[in-house]
């Protein structure tokens, strides 16, 4: 009885498999991505998160589909499980690792990696109720992706000369725990170009698909327009810049150019609302088809090298600029050191444009253009001025975490300031006899970056007097607290 129930179970895996084998065959590679998606953003995988059992079902789910893909484990083992303690919590997270070997003679012994992250932020408990963030957009549609590209390649082996390591990372949302100890493990590799898979559910309803970091591929923006135009794809960011939200970063760390493919945020990111109905799969179709024919065609360049301006911005004294705008909010007043008096203060605010000068990793200096409205409390009631205001800081970072996602610095400098207008009281300030135009100071400080956010705390004290020669010896001190808001792009 045994041996029959075990032949018949047998049996109805095998029709089973053939059955989900010849369904997929059938199917557009639309409805293939919008299957993988709404399996891998089911409730019952809880989410993703690291640590629960749905999580170890998506890790099943991209194992069964890299071996009936045909690919083969780099490291004896297609599940490559690595140690991470999180808080009090030790953690077991599992990178799934298949390689295809090029059909190239000689290029084959390079490679080209094609990631895309698994895991997500999982559950949370709401009023005693288990409310689940599946993460379709983020990230199983770029885990969808990658399993198609996998069939895709190792069905037409001929079409890769490079060989093609395909990774679903764990822990990406951890801090890219994953795709840092694959670098870490297999760095050496002569890994010649990274594409990470990260949100690609969304191409209509943002009209583009964005490939920051295809500059650090020689030659790599080039072809990629090229082929868009065959594919009827529109291309929006292809910067020299890695992503550090994903995990480009720690590839492009290691010095290998890194493309992030991401057709934005329209999908409720991080929000338990990015379910599977709602992501665009026709456009995810012709992301997964163009991001095909652009990695087939760079695995068969002769040469395959990253960009100049990648390559030099690898170096110890690499300049990097960017630019933002911020306000500054807080109070000022005047300091009479020969009568050992400060008046009251007033509040006072500024507000511009600011460009910085990464020299390095640690160094960056920023200059500010701004409108400035300061004063004092004065024996005439209130004096205020309306100036321009120029401030040159220079800034250390303390702490730099994933190349400016992250930073924390104390930073000092000089400012200018030109004043143009203002009232004493009642009176306008007389720039011709009394008052001065012109004023030199300091700045002191301390900041905090944060993604694309500028934190920062400003002592400022000025060196020279608001009044000409033979008034009374006047100078403006202030503090501030500033919130600044950095552009896209940068080089």
């Amino acid at each position: 009885m045994t041996s029959r129930k075990t032949a018949f179970t047998s049996l109805f895996i095998a029709l089973w498999f053939i059955f989900q084998v010849n369904t997929a065959n059938s199917q557009s590679l639309s409805e293939r991505l919008q299957h993988h998606v709404s399996i891998l953003a089911a409730d019952s995988l809880e989410g993703r998160g690291l640590g629960t059992a749905g999580k170890d079902k998506a890790t099943d789910y991209i194992v069964s589909h890299f071996e009936q893909a045909g690919l083969q484990p780099l490291t004896g083992n297609f599940r490559q499980r690595f140690f991470y303690r999180v808080q009090l919590i030790n953690t077991y997270p599992v990178n799934v690792v298949g390689v295809l070997e090029g059909s190239h003679p000689t290029l084959r012994d390079e490679y080209i990696v094609i990631g895309a992250h698994y895991d997500h932020v999982g559950y949370e408990i709401r009023d005693g109720e288990r409310v689940i963030f599946n993460g379709a957009d983020d990230n199983a549609s770029g885990t969808a992706a990658l399993i198609e590209l996998a069939h895709h390649f190792a069905a037409h082996p001929e079409l890769v000369g490079r060989s093609i390591i395909f990774i679903a990372f764990d822990a990406e949302e951890s801090g890219l725990i994953g795709a840092q100890r694959f670098v870490d493990d297999h760095g050496h590799l002569p890994i010649k170009a990274m594409f990470s898979l990260d949100m690609l559910g969304m191409y209509e309803s943002n009209n583009g698909l964005d490939m920051k970091g295809l500059g650090t591929i020689g030659g790599g923006v080039e072809l990629a327009r090229r082929l868009a135009v065959r594919h009827g794809v529109t291309l929006r960011n292809v910067s020299v810049d890695i992503e550090a939200r994903t995990d480009t970063w720690p590839f492009g760390q290691a010095g290998i150019p890194a493309v992030h493919p991401f057709t934005g945020l329209n999908s409720p990111y991080h929000k338990p609302e990015d379910t599977w109905d709602l992501l665009e799969y026709e456009g995810m179709e012709k992301v997964v088809t163009y991001l095909g024919e652009l990695i087939s065609e760079l695995s068969m360049l002769p040469e395959l090298k990253p960009s100049q301006r990648f390559v030099a911005l690898q170096g110890p004294y690499a300049v990097r600029y960017q630019s933002g705008a911020l306000v500054h909010f807080g109070s000022t007043q005047h300091r009479y050191p020969d009568d050992f008096f400060s008046a009251d203060k007033v509040v006072s605010f500024s507000g511009g444009f600011y460009a910085q000068v990464h020299v390095g990793q640690h160094v960056v200096i920023q200059p500010e253009l701004l409108y400035d409205f300061n004063g004092s409390k004065s024996a005439a009631g209130t004096f205020r001025r309306h100036a321009f205001t120029v401030p040159l800081n220079v800034q250390y970072n303390a702490v730099d975490e994933g190349g400016g996602m992250a930073r924390v610095y104390p930073f000092g400098g000089m400012y200018y300031r030109y004043a143009f207008a203002g009232k004493d009281g009642g009176n306008n300030l007389d720039f011709d006899a009394v008052h001065q135009n012109h004023e030199v100071g300091i700045n002191l400080g301390f900041g905090v970056d944060v993604i694309r956010v500028q934190v920062n705390t400003t002592w400022r004290r000025a060196l020279t007097g608001i009044h000409r020669s033979g008034s009374p010896n006047a100078f403006d001190s202030g503090w501030f607290m500033s919130v600044g808001y950095r552009f896209g792009g940068g080089l």
